[in-house]
């Protein structure tokens, strides 16, 4: 059971990282696109435990390296903190709110953005308010919303309740 589980997961990670490394260029907005590992990463660190989510996002994150050009490791050390930090802000066999959701998908998406890119440009003089608003926003903001509409199609009842209601 537990060996179709990864099967599984290793399946949706090659997908998610192939469409990452070759198609999401074409919604880009300003050369910024959503980190689909990222949001993998926050999903498993919901659905498992720390240790299992904190394994699973270093190995997407170090894979992540390989394919980009970009500071080795780092990808890996961010994937490791959010499949840690998930693990605290969901308990197994509790039901959360869709608010509540969304705000665990902005604190984390916020700080695998802020590390990431924090240490990215270490050396390269940018200001701290430049990196925040051109970099750490705009990068959260578009991998938020990606994550809500995904987590609104693969949960549709939260989305004919809220529709319903709204």
């Amino acid at each position: 059971m537990i060996f179709l589980k990864l099967i599984k997961y290793i399946i949706i990670y090659l997908l998610l990282l192939f469409v990452e490394t070759n198609l999401l260029h074409l919604i880009s907005i300003k050369n910024i696109t959503p980190d689909l590992i990222l949001i993998f990463v926050i999903i498993i660190s919901f659905r498992e435990d720390k240790s299992k989510a904190t394994v699973i996002g270093f190995f997407a994150g170090i894979i992540q390296d390989v394919f980009t050009t970009n500071f080795f490791g780092l990808f890996a050390l961010t994937k490791s903190i959010i499949g840690f930090s998930g693990g605290f802000l969901q308990q197994p066999n509790k039901k959360y709110s869709f608010v509540y959701n969304c705000i665990s998908f902005m604190v984390l998406i916020f700080i695998h953005e802020f590390i990431y890119q924090f240490v990215f440009s270490l050396g390269a003089g940018i200001g701290f308010f430049k990196l925040l608003f051109y970099y750490i926003i705009p990068r959260s903001l578009y991998t938020l919303i990606v994550v809500i509409m995904m987590y609104l199609i693969y949960n549709p009842t939260v989305a004919r309740t809220k529709i319903a209601s709204g």
